[in-house]
């Protein structure tokens, strides 16, 4: 008996994938920069089929690769070349089985899409703040596996920040269980967080316990130009104490990124111009309903704060320009900008990405110093560095000169040595929120604490001692 008729016996033919042309949208990353090949994609309908899975797999030395929403930036989600590993999707496993108000958790299954999960908490006035560009198809199993960060981590934190407890299978088919709502729950090593990021490397995450939170009622969202990144910086702290800590996000884009996102979708307005040289999108939230109430001139207080703090700050010089969202529309526009930076840029270039964290004191000096440092070796690059400047997390992205470079293909390996040239001089971090994957296998292995990385291969070796786990990620 070969092993996909050993699967169909477990989950059935329906939930297997083998003809070549049904496997392709798990196959390749996201950007392109990662395809590979797989026997065949296993769907999976419940915790139990995925436990006999690993248990079959475990006796019979078959590679599993686990896959969410394929929405990874590192090829963490995507197998080898060699043909020999099985996909084991979790698309099918989305159900929520439990959402409760009065402890404000939820417990939901790792496929569920991470935009659902916002609709349906949201329709109970309840709020799960874990926000991404890709929310429409990434899940909650990939977020967990990726401990990914996204927009609002500057009030909320990370996925891993996020989560109360899950339930994870590991190599051989043993489920552990720690699917506990309980917000304090100190009996032994915090196992959780062991497999939060572990990018499938250890086990399988097959359902999470995730915290909720009072939906906001009210925002004030705007489009900030500042005198500088340094300006930009300060913004972020006087704005976290006007507000009473209500930013939610405070996102740095610079002219050139807008550039392209009104040229690859001229339909998104530009609300500023001339466009100043740094911009920040900045929104403040708030549960409480007085501050969305009108006053008796029928201003918004909400958004009056942020008027008299733009203001306020516009006599000091750092703030240019600025304007606010005067309603929902409005506001989805310049979210419109940020969220299609990353597709914008796709399609104008092959571009550089970068997912990499500096601490908020060393953002500009980075910033600075990365752009001189990419000049030095192409000067006609594209800066285009954004991203969450409230966790010093940048994907501080470069593009070719604008008309196109055919010898770009050539120059990058050097473009992206400089910028990691100016991150080792600040002792960044290589990767914010998007993982190592088989990406960044290399760089790991030059920048991380030997001794950690030792303690780190123990760990794999010890749950997963035949290496049949997504392997290639994280470790060669």
């Amino acid at each position: 008996m070969d092993d996909i008729t050993s699967f169909e016996q477990i989950i059935g033919s329906q939930n297997i994938i083998t003809a070549e042309q049904d496997k392709v949208g798990y196959l390749e990353d996201w950007r392109g920069n990662f395809i590979g090949q797989a026997q065949a994609v296993l769907m999976p309908r419940s915790t139990q089929h995925v436990a006999q899975i690993l248990a079959h797999a475990d006796a019979h030395n078959q590679i599993i690769v686990t896959q969410g929403g394929n929405t990874g930036l590192v090829g963490g989600g995507i197998p080898d070349k060699s043909g020999n590993a099985f996909i084991l999707s979790t698309a099918k496993m989305n159900e929520v089985r439990d959402i409760s108000s009065v402890n404000l958790s939820m417990t939901a299954e790792a496929g569920c899409i991470l935009e659902q999960i916002h609709s349906l908490v949201e329709a109970q006035s309840l709020y799960f703040p874990l926000n991404l560009a890709a929310k429409g198809s990434c899940t909650i199993g990939g977020n967990l596996a990726t401990n990914a960060g996204g927009l609002n981590v500057v009030r909320y934190g990370t996925t891993r920040n996020l989560c109360l407890g899950i339930e994870v299978v590991l190599m051989g088919g043993r489920v552990m269980n720690l699917l506990t709502p309980l917000r304090k729950d100190n009996t032994g090593y915090d196992l959780k967080d062991l497999f939060i990021g572990s990018e499938g490397t250890l086990g399988v995450i097959t359902a999470a316990s995730l915290k909720l939170f009072p939906l906001p009622t009210v925002r004030a969202t705007a489009l900030v130009g500042v005198r500088d990144i340094d300006a930009a910086v300060e913004l972020l702290g006087r704005l976290q104490k006007k507000s009473g800590e209500k930013v939610e996000a405070f996102e740095i884009m610079p002219d050139t990124l807008l550039r392209i996102v009104a040229k690859q979708f001229p339909n998104i307005p530009m609300p500023l111009s001339p466009l100043p040289e740094f911009m920040v999108l900045m929104e403040i939230a708030s549960t409480n309903d007085e501050d969305g109430k009108p006053d008796t001139d029928g201003s918004i207080p909400l958004t009056s704060l942020l008027e008299q703090f733009l203001a306020d700050n516009f006599e000091t010089g750092l703030v240019t320009d600025a304007v606010i969202a005067q309603n929902e529309t409005q506001r989805q526009q310049l979210w419109d900008i940020r969220e299609n930076s990353p597709e914008s840029t796709k399609k104008e270039s092959w571009p550089v990405n970068t997912d990499i964290s500096v601490t908020r004191s060393d953002f500009a000096s980075f910033y600075m110093d990365a752009i001189n440092e990419v000049k030095s070796v192409y000067p006609d690059a594209r800066i285009c560095g954004y991203g969450h400047l409230g966790d010093g997390n940048v994907h501080f992205n470069v593009l070719e000169r604008e008309g196109g470079d055919p010898n770009w293909p050539d120059k990058r390996d050097e473009v992206k040595h400089a910028i990691y040239h100016a991150l080792a001089k600040v002792n960044g971090s290589i990767s914010a929120e998007h993982g190592i994957g088989q990406m960044k296998v290399d760089q790991l292995k030059e920048v991380k604490d030997p001794v950690a990385l030792e303690v780190m291969r123990q760990i794999k070796t010890s749950l997963d001692p035949k290496g049949l786990l997504n392997p290639g990620k994280i470790f060669s």
